[in-house]
């Protein structure tokens, strides 16, 4: 059966290169990303493959398999780019791109679902496959979002979290899916680690404007600014290490001239860490440090939190599926474990209420998020992704779903 998969998959191999190859030349932005997603629901109808679109503003959601199953895995691809004019193939308008590898994600998730299709095995099992093109996981573009929420069209800044507030996760009993492992040509693959959640917090400080010469009459917004910043860095000793707080503010206004003692600064940071408990501790004393620079100057502060991410929490049962589905492409010296990953991402927020996976591959050479990211190895990042998703998910169905339903079965005991 699986050699029907891979087989099915090499196939098709030059529509699924040029799938990822097309989001790579056509990057957009968090809940704009039209061609995209017209893309995505293009190679739908080429599989027949009923889709519902227009999901949480541009998702796209295709269902295949027994319409009365019990079990429906989800193979998810995310849809936008982030922002990096320098990057060799960023939109010259908006600085958008694929420095992050959203592309090949799309990529495999579609070339997973040439191999199921094609090979015609989902006759032989016993459950769905849904495979979920996903909006906005990059936070940033944060105005437009807002904006976004203003008018009624989103609740939530993160895709898969208003997927999740419209319902469209319920039907759903476990998802996956890969990304990119930065600066690593070859194909080595990383299960099992963690992210870290954050809350993003904009912070607004209010004081009085007055000439330079005279800061007597003025309230210096600028130096209570300072002062919170001085008291965020003040706490960082009583940050436990497990719960590997990170704050990393930046001065976004600091002042309009340099004669006028400046009647507003705003900073903004994320507050990151690796347990929930850790974030809310360590907001509280954000909170207290950036007041305490305000009351120090006679300034006004206003800390508007953004919301943020969960940290991610992989289900082990599902990423040993995965892991011997991705020995049949490496060695197992090619398979690290426990290799935490330090950004964040919206799957933390999923793996709070479903088993889920988001291991890492190489076949990246670069940095994220920088110029220099690219793809080192197209069959790698487009074509053993695919296979290996592919692969996980008819292991995962085969046999009444038995493997599915003891995943599932298990969630939330998993020590």
């Amino acid at each position: 059966m699986k050699d029907r998969i891979l087989k099915a998959i090499d196939e098709n191999r030059d529509a699924i290169i040029s799938c990822g190859e097309y989001i790579l030349n056509n990057p957009e932005f968090g809940y704009k990303e039209i061609k995209t997603s017209q893309r995505v629901k293009e190679e739908f109808e080429k599989l027949g493959i009923p889709y519902k679109s227009e999901l949480a503003v541009t998702g796209v959601k295709g269902v295949i398999g027994n319409k009365d199953a019990k079990i429906n895995v989800c193979i998810i691809g995310e849809l936008d780019a982030v922002k990096c004019f320098e990057h060799p193939f960023a939109n010259n308008e908006t600085g958008a791109a694929h420095a992050c590898g959203h592309n090949a994600q799309i990529a495999a998730m579609i070339g997973a679902a040439y191999g199921i299709v094609k090979s015609g095995v989902l006759d032989e099992l016993n459950g769905k496959i849904t495979f979920f093109a996903v909006p906005a996981e990059e936070y940033i573009d944060i105005e437009y979002r807002e904006q976004l929420v203003k008018n009624g069209k989103i609740t939530y800044m993160a895709g898969k979290q208003e997927l999740m507030h419209l319902g469209e996760f319920d039907d759903i009993d476990m998802a996956m899916m890969i990304h990119s492992h930065a600066l690593t040509p070859s194909l080595k693959v990383f299960v099992d680690g963690t992210s870290l959640g954050f809350e993003s917090k904009h912070i607004t400080y209010e004081g009085k404007a007055a000439h330079g010469s005279e800061p007597y009459n003025g309230v210096n917004a600028l130096n209570a600014a300072m002062l919170g910043l001085m008291g965020i860095n003040a706490n960082r000793e009583t940050f436990k290490d497990e719960d590997r707080i990170r704050i990393h503010p930046i001065i976004t206004n600091g002042g309009d001239a340099v004669n006028v003692i400046p009647s507003k600064a705003v900073i903004e940071t994320y507050v990151r860490g690796a347990t929930t408990e850790g974030i809310e501790d360590a907001c509280k004393k954000v909170d207290n440090a950036v007041n305490a620079g305000a009351v120090a100057i006679g300034a006004k502060c206003t800390v508007k939190n953004m919301g943020g991410y969960k940290p991610l929490h992989q289900d082990k049962m599902l990423s040993s599926v995965f892991e011997e589905n991705a020995l049949m492409f490496t060695d197992k010296e090619n398979i690290y474990h426990n290799i935490d990953m330090t950004g964040s991402t919206d799957m933390g927020d999923l793996s709070e209420i479903m088993p889920v996976i988001q291991p890492t591959m190489g076949g990246f050479s670069g940095a994220l998020h920088s110029k220099e990211f690219d793809i080192a190895d197209k069959e790698t990042v487009y074509i053993s992704a695919a296979k290996i998703l592919a692969c996980t998910a008819y292991d995962l169905l085969k046999n009444n779903a038995q493997k599915a339903v003891e995943i599932k079965e298990c969630f939330g005991k998993q020590k």
